[in-house]
């Protein structure tokens, strides 16, 4: 019998049911639980408050600056100088001092007192408030003496007594006398209060 015959007769072997063992079922893997998006809820949740405070913050800061603008620009858009007789028996301790361009001829005002320059060669002739003044090259003279009150949002916030002194250094051009120009105070006064003092018809540059 040829090994081909042997394979044909062999009946196949089945396995009884009911003695046959059981074939476990693989378990189900374990469901696993992801937290992440309660991560993120719990971040977003988190961050919301901060973000709501930060935001908070810079509308306060904006409206803080806001107010503070407005009022800048109120109290210099209110600042106004006013021109009294002087106090008696002020000290000057204080001196501010410019570089100053005279147009020759016309009429400015300096600290409240009227002011026109007047050349004649190396003499210059200052008529102020309607009494004229000679000047020489390099003489250094006392102009007028004032009290001056600066005031804004009906405040008072600077009151003082100043002198003015003119030193004639020359003729810039036919048209123009440069001088030195001096400005003493009684009061201790930012430098600004003081350029109140120069018209703008004069050139000035602080000296």
């Amino acid at each position: 019998m040829t090994d081909d015959e042997k394979k044909i007769e062999e009946p196949e072997v089945t396995q009884d049911p009911l003695t046959a063992p059981e074939e476990k079922a693989a378990p189900a893997p374990e469901p696993t639980v992801s937290h992440e998006k309660e991560t993120i809820h719990e971040i977003r949740y988190m961050e919301k408050p901060e973000e709501k405070k930060k935001s908070n913050k810079l509308k306060i800061i904006g409206v803080l600056l806001l107010i503070l603008l407005i009022g800048v620009v109120a109290v210099f858009a209110t600042l106004n100088v006013t021109i009294y007789a002087p106090i008696e028996g002020a000290t000057y301790p204080y001196t501010t001092t410019y570089n100053v361009w005279f147009p020759l001829g016309k009429a400015v005002t300096v600290g409240g007192i009227d002011m026109v320059a007047l050349s004649t060669q190396d003499e210059m002739m200052i008529a102020v408030d309607g009494e004229t003044e000679k000047l020489d090259v390099g003489e250094n003279k006392l102009i007028s003496e004032r009290r001056a009150v600066v005031k804004t949002l009906g405040q008072t916030v600077v009151d003082t007594n100043f002198q003015i002194y003119l030193t004639y250094r020359g003729l810039s051009n036919p048209q123009t006398a440069n001088f030195h120009l001096a400005v003493k105070t009684s009061q201790q006064v930012p430098q600004f209060i003081v350029n109140l003092l120069i018209p703008k018809e004069i050139s000035a540059v602080p000296a």
